[in-house]
């Protein structure tokens, strides 16, 4: 999760040619509590776009007798970090890079297949408990090659579709609110944040779980406006709040 606050909209007001003092260097404490530097603005501007300091960072200058002060009391490093998030595509989150629109199609393909073996037992099994006709007539079936064999349990109902879709939402949910990403996210380097960076919620897991079903349900016609935005999020993503970005 991104550890960096909103800034204040206040640092807008100061020149900043009038913050960016040149040739200072700065040493930072990081959160393991190891000292890093010196380093100027330059090179920790790179930091910050990595995600390796910002807002809660310990710093001081590279002079006799400085003192560590939160990252806030310097103002060329509060511009410093208001940049990055100006380009940041990810708010609040500067070192985030958006996931290609076609690598999340192949997760997303990926996916459906693995959970089609997940649902693949559960279906058989339910057959089993509430369709045991079926199961004798695909076994006498099976002894006969010639008989034709039974429709496949749950048809009529569109009970076998609502089980299929249950089951995926099910395993949206659970690797995205537990882990952020997915098996198949997992093999391609994607993952699911919020908006500040980190995993989602369990209830914005759901809700973009469904929301996606509701896509797949549309033909997938939805997913298409990830290619026309900058931030290559799709319906589900505006709904729940989330970006997809590179592992």
């Amino acid at each position: 999760m991104c550890q960096n606050s909103p800034v204040d909209p206040g640092v807008n007001l100061i020149k900043k040619k009038d913050m960016l003092p040149e040739n200072r260097a700065y040493f930072i404490r990081g959160d393991d509590g190891v000292e890093y530097g010196p380093v100027g603005l330059e090179e920790l501007r790179d930091w910050v776009q990595e995600n390796r300091a910002g807002l809660g960072t310990v710093v001081r200058l590279d002079e006799p007798d400085a003192l560590w002060q939160p990252w806030q009391y310097y103002p060329e490093l509060v511009v410093l970090l208001a940049e990055a998030r100006v380009t940041s595509p990810v708010p609040g989150c500067p070192g985030l890079v958006i996931a290609s629109p076609w690598r999340r199609v192949a997760a997303m393909v990926l996916d459906l297949v693995l959970n089609a073996f997940l649902f693949i037992p559960v279906f058989f099994v339910l057959a089993l408990v509430y369709e045991p006709d079926w199961f004798i007539q695909s076994a006498l079936a099976s002894l006969h090659p010639q008989s034709p064999l039974p429709d496949l349990p749950f048809t009529d109902r569109m009970i076998g579709r609502m089980i299929a879709d249950g089951m995926l939402v099910l395993y949206l949910t659970g690797f995205h609110a537990a882990h952020g990403r997915t098996p198949a996210k997992s093999i391609l380097r994607v993952r699911v944040v919020d908006q500040n960076g980190g995993k989602p919620s369990l209830v914005k897991s759901f809700l973009r779980a469904l929301m996606m079903v509701l896509s797949l349900a549309l033909s997938g016609i939805p997913f298409i406006y990830a290619f026309f935005n900058p931030e290559r999020r799709t319906f589900h993503d505006f709904v729940a709040g989330t970006y997809v970005v590179e592992a």
